[in-house]
């Protein structure tokens, strides 16, 4: 009776601890359910494999998230920072300048922005919430500014397109990228102070 009752307050514990993962997974689950009756289409392998395509971003921001989320930080121009460093890298192939370049200089762009809002926070007292916010709407403006609401074509045959639609195996590049992502974020993750 002992063990049955210790079972249970375990076992009570551990959804109390972990109710909102519970949930959110048992949501998924109900959402691919619903999906899989409603539509042939959703479980098919072109749909799965363009689904990886498209989360992949996502999955990228959310690691670097993690970790600024776990120090007790936010960062609200993400989003901004991604469409200004697209912006920039499609107007720099129009230039003319080569791929690899393009990709190191956007790297070393998104850094710099991220060092700069960095240093408001953490050298000025400034919260995160108010830099970052400024940040959403200033790169944003920056952004729009440079393509002036209008998307930028860049050759099909560069590349650097490889990067977002490319395959290897049979599956998105970009799915790769942040499953090596994901899986270097974890490790950084829990062999670092962070995880601790």
């Amino acid at each position: 009776m002992t063990g049955g009752s210790g079972t249970a307050a375990w076992l009570r514990q551990q959804i109390r601890d972990s109710g909102g993962v519970a949930s959110i997974a048992l949501f998924f689950a109900l959402v691919v359910i619903l999906f899989s009756v409603v539509t042939e289409a959703f479980l098919t392998e072109p749909n799965l494999l363009n689904i990886l395509r498209q989360i992949a971003p996502l999955v990228i921001v959310a690691v670097a998230m993690t970790f600024v989320i776990t120090t007790a930080g936010i960062d609200l121009s993400v989003g901004s920072i991604l469409a200004l460093v697209n912006a920039l890298s499609a107007i720099s192939l129009q230039a003319g300048i080569p791929w690899p370049a393009v990709v190191v200089l956007m790297l070393l762009l998104g850094a710099a922005v991220g060092l700069l809002q960095g240093f408001f926070v953490a050298y000025e007292g400034i919260p995160a919430f108010i830099v970052t916010l400024a940040g959403l709407s200033a790169i944003r403006g920056v952004a729009l500014l440079l393509t002036k609401g209008y998307s930028i074509p860049i050759d099909p045959a560069s590349p650097f397109t490889a990067i977002g639609r490319g395959w290897v195996l049979g599956v998105p590049l970009p799915a790769i990228i942040a499953v090596a992502m994901l899986l270097g974020g974890y490790v950084l993750f829990n062999e670092t102070a962070f995880g601790r």
